[in-house]
């Protein structure tokens, strides 16, 4: 499918010079399409490695909660490309598909409502009982009614995804990585489209996108003013390493209030959260890394200035949450972080501003950036044929 798709891009579109400005994994995603389709590709990053939102995150290639329409599908084209890419390149792709917890009656009666959606089929899910749970899972011996399976959910390695990516794209004398390179102007002429940097260096080049994450400020604040688009801080953990293997991702009934797949259910129906759950507008995700440890959150805060502190209750919230599930207490959690990224305010699925003719800023897939990103850099790639 991907080759197909890179063949089809080369095809219709001329081949052309491209500048990527930003590292994450919409910025990468963004290289890699734009190398498979024959271009020419400059990618450029502030950081020497990216240290934002794309390694701050539970790696999840989550199709389960997403909207009908539109963004479904677009999330299923996503992941059509997420399994054709982490078949060439070393990211940790695994196809392991996720389970959201229903530890009370109310949610195990809207995860019944769940299967019966018209698109339940689409999203691939299954509802299963707790002992086939169980089976499945044995780790997950605790209090809880069953789950709602999605095989279409997925995840790959936050630690190692973009280096991966960048290895591969590396093989193709195409591409330029440069990193550690803060772009700090940009302008545009008949000739094309050209950035210079903070030490003085200049890159120009027939086409350009801009990745820049959650920085709305600096060279770019005046394309965000008035725009759509606001910032979001959510706090993670790690715990140590578990001694039995996952083979899903886990989500508990929380993540019903969340995603917006479940919006048209009984969510009335719900007991109340608990004070910090509410606050923070918690959910439970869970998921595995290579190395034993699961990587678990998270929060959402939406009122600047955030605070630099991170705060405790919400790491004993998921951990009781995980001791119900579990059944045992809670592993210890080793790390613990923040993080801040883009999300569109509008009913557009992301943010994208064309600033010139050839040139584009891309950013606001908040908490579906991981998910959606290789599906949104192809909206870019097409949009060149046109």
């Amino acid at each position: 499918m991907f080759a197909k798709l890179s063949k089809d891009l080369a095809k219709k579109g001329r081949s052309s010079s491209v500048i990527i400005v930003g590292g994450g994994i919409i910025g990468t995603m963004h290289a890699w399409l734009a190398l498979e389709a024959g271009h020419e590709v400059t990618h450029i990053e502030r950081d020497i490695l990216p240290r934002s939102a794309s390694v701050r995150n539970f790696g999840l290639v989550w199709v389960s909660g997403r909207e009908a329409g539109k963004e479904l599908d677009l999330a299923i084209r996503a992941r059509e490309l997420w399994g054709d890419i982490g078949s060439r390149a070393e990211i940790g792709f695994r196809a392991n598909g996720s389970l959201t917890i229903a530890t009370n009656e109310e949610e195990w009666a809207i995860l019944q409502e769940a299967i019966e959606m018209p698109d339940a089929k689409k999203r691939g899910f299954e509802l299963l009982t707790r002992d086939h749970v169980h089976s499945l899972e044995p780790v997950l011996a605790g209090d809880y009614f069953g789950a709602l399976r999605c095989t279409l959910d997925a995840a790959v390695e936050p630690p190692f995804l973009l280096a991966g990516l960048r290895r591969e794209m590396a093989k193709n004398s195409k591409y330029t990585w440069v990193p550690g390179c803060e772009i700090v102007k940009y302008k545009v002429r008949e000739s094309g489209h050209s950035v210079k940097s903070s030490d003085g260096q200049k890159f120009s080049a027939d086409r350009i996108v801009f990745v820049p994450g959650s920085e709305h400020k600096g060279f770019l604040a005046d394309y965000f003013e008035g725009a759509p688009i606001r910032r979001v801080r959510l706090q993670m953990g790690a715990t140590v390493p578990l001694a039995q293997r996952l083979s899903h991702s886990i989500a508990d009934g929380d993540s019903l209030r969340y995603y917006p797949a479940f919006k048209n259910l009984s969510l009335h129906t719900l007991p109340s959260q608990s004070e910090v759950a509410t606050a923070l507008k918690m959910q439970l995700l869970l998921v595995q890394r290579a190395d034993g440890s699961c990587t678990i959150g998270d929060t959402h805060e939406y009122d600047e200035p955030f605070d630099h502190e991170l705060a405790e209750a919400p790491y004993e919230h998921l951990r009781s949450v995980i001791t119900k599930i579990f059944g045992v207490e809670a592993p210890q959690i080793e790390r613990r972080w923040d993080g801040v990224y883009s999300q569109s305010t509008s009913k557009d699925i992301y943010f994208r501003k064309e600033i010139e003719p050839g040139a584009v800023i891309v950013t606001g897939g908040g908490g579906r950036g991981n998910s959606l990103a290789p599906a949104i850099a192809e909206e870019t790639i097409r949009s060149w044929q046109k």
